[in-house]
């Protein structure tokens, strides 16, 4: 459980630090040192033993737009979008996972497939019976 709620820091801190874009380094490695060591101040204190319980820490400390906002207030800078890819972080492993899944059901319905006709027990189309038309002779 430690390695999940230590992802979990480490991916608000690095929201962070994507939002601090504009400040001087310094600035920015000051900051940040300070928030890794008040989590971890607060995970020691209170024993947390859960992801969640870290995220309310996290979440009383405030998200990561609302702090790097108020560095940048502090240091009379603009705060910058951060440079982020739309296909980043967990939701990049999110579209990974459902496109395994999907590849799975492929494979597995295809593997189906071609095992039930190397078995013989697959339906093959229906043949239907059609009855002869009359032919008609014309005299």
């Amino acid at each position: 459980m430690k390695t999940r709620q230590n992802d979990v820091v480490t991916e608000y801190l690095h929201e962070v630090d994507q939002r601090l874009a504009g400040l001087p380094v310094l600035q920015r490695r000051e900051l940040l040192a300070d928030l890794a060591a008040h989590i971890a101040a607060e995970q020691a204190e209170r024993h947390l033993a859960s992801e969640g319980e870290v995220i309310e820490v996290l979440e009383r400390l405030g998200s990561p737009e609302v702090v790097a906002a108020a560095a940048h207030e502090e240091a009379g800078t603009r705060p910058q979008p951060p440079a982020r890819s739309p296909l980043s972080g967990r939701r990049l492993w999110l579209y990974v996972a459902v496109a395994a899944g999907v590849l799975a059901v492929l494979f597995l319905c295809a593997g189906a497939m071609f095992l039930g006709r190397e078995s013989g027990s697959s339906v093959g189309p229906v043949e239907t019976a059609v009855a002869p038309t009359p032919t008609v002779q014309s005299s």
